[in-house]
């Protein structure tokens, strides 16, 4: 069960008092798991910047995430420490029942049921180039998963190592640039030495997806 902890105002003219480093999403690009639409719920990792007091969001055409926010002009930001969740996301459609829905401004919104914590953005400004999307971030609601938020684990390398080869796993898709292998065996290694089960089961998933 998930918490609503902000008082953001009905329309843009309100104040909305959500202060993001509450909810894990700081100055630089924080990592989460963006869910959008809301008739058919979708999941990917996207990276949330925030630079000089301006908060917004980077999203390439093509993908489904792109695709329904410049429909719906909304996102969720989920805060997830899940490394077998992220590489799941990257690669596949996540299931239904994977996801919870909060109210936000009269919409009822997906959100992760694994999340540790949550931010609904608006997606206002929006800037359409020939590669991406650009769109400002205007949070409008935010919660805990208390259950989730009492098993914080400490940072981890090898769960860094695995969000890196997700990365490294997507260019080498687009590319087929062997010099994305090599950086995904580094941190492979990485996350067999530092991480536990699950970043092996992640480390193991983008393999099988690249055919290595």
């Amino acid at each position: 069960m998930t918490e609503s902890l902000s008082e953001c105002g009905k329309s843009r003219s309100e104040a909305c008092t959500v202060d993001l480093s509450s909810f894990g999403i700081r100055e630089g690009i924080s990592e989460t798991i963006v869910s959008t639409c809301m008739e058919s719920p979708n999941a990917a990792p996207i990276g949330i910047i925030v630079k000089g007091g301006r908060t917004f969001v980077r999203l390439f055409k093509g993908t489904h995430t792109w695709e329904n926010v410049f429909k719906e002009k909304h996102l969720a930001a989920n805060i997830v420490y899940d490394s077998l969740l992220f590489v799941r996301s990257t690669f596949f459609d996540l299931e239904p029942s994977e996801f919870d829905y909060v109210p936000a401004r009269g919409l009822n919104f997906p959100v992760l049921k694994e999340a540790a914590a949550w931010v609904i953005f608006e997606c206002v400004n929006l800037k359409d180039t020939d590669q991406a999307l650009v769109a400002d971030l205007i949070p409008i609601e935010a919660g805990f998963n208390e259950a989730n938020r009492k098993n914080l684990p400490a940072p981890n390398r090898g769960f860094n190592a695995v969000l890196e080869a997700a990365v490294h796993a997507t260019r080498y898709q687009l590319t087929e640039d062997k010099k994305y292998i090599e950086l995904i065996r580094r941190y492979e290694s990485l996350a067999s030495r530092c991480g536990g089960e699950n970043e092996k089961k992640a480390m193991k998933l983008i393999s099988e997806v690249l055919g290595l």
